[in-house]
């Protein structure tokens, strides 16, 4: 955790919230009650604390049938006009990851967030991207998996994580004697 963060939140009166994350304790539905009305950034801070402590800077990539198969919570919320807003999402996010053992994978959907949200999500505490890159429901204006999956792995690379798709896997699990 960055020196500015420390600040922020020892300003902030969250600096309590500093140690508990780092020791991989989830927090308690009292703790995420009261960082419901923090400073967004700050919650997101955390919740990327945790998360890059725990889950490092890979960014799996999952169809859904592997996404269901994974050991991982889904966030499945998605904004609306009357409804949440993508920064409402955004905390709720934070809120998943600190409240989660940090050895839990948290996956948000590409199609349901939209890429962009999705990708912020990656600096609010997620670590896997669920989408199927076969189908033209994830980035239809692509032509073909192959323009899809380099478009997602450029993303990935500009949230600063490394992307890592489930067909690697795959592939890397045939190609072994």
């Amino acid at each position: 955790m960055g020196r500015v963060l420390s600040r922020a939140l020892e300003a902030a009166g969250l600096a309590d919230f500093q140690a508990r994350v780092l020791s991989g304790s989830p927090l308690a539905d009292s703790e995420l009650a009261r960082l419901r009305d923090a400073d967004l950034l700050l919650v997101a801070g955390l919740a990327d604390s945790m998360r890059a402590n725990f889950r490092g800077d890979e960014v799996r990539v999952l169809r859904r049938r592997e996404a269901r198969e994974a050991d991982l919570i889904e966030f499945d919320q998605t904004p609306s006009p009357q409804g949440k807003t993508g920064a409402d999402l955004l905390r709720e996010l934070s809120l998943l990851r600190l409240g989660t053992a940090p050895a839990t994978s948290i996956a948000v959907c590409m199609e349901s967030l939209g890429l962009e949200l999705a990708q912020t999500a990656l600096l609010f505490g997620a670590d896997t991207l669920i989408g199927d890159l076969q189908s033209e429901r994830t980035l239809p204006l692509l032509e073909g998996a192959a323009a899809r999956r380099r478009e997602v792995e450029g993303l990935v690379a500009r949230s600063g994580r490394r992307a890592r798709f489930a067909d690697d896997v795959e592939h890397s699990a045939e190609q072994a004697p």
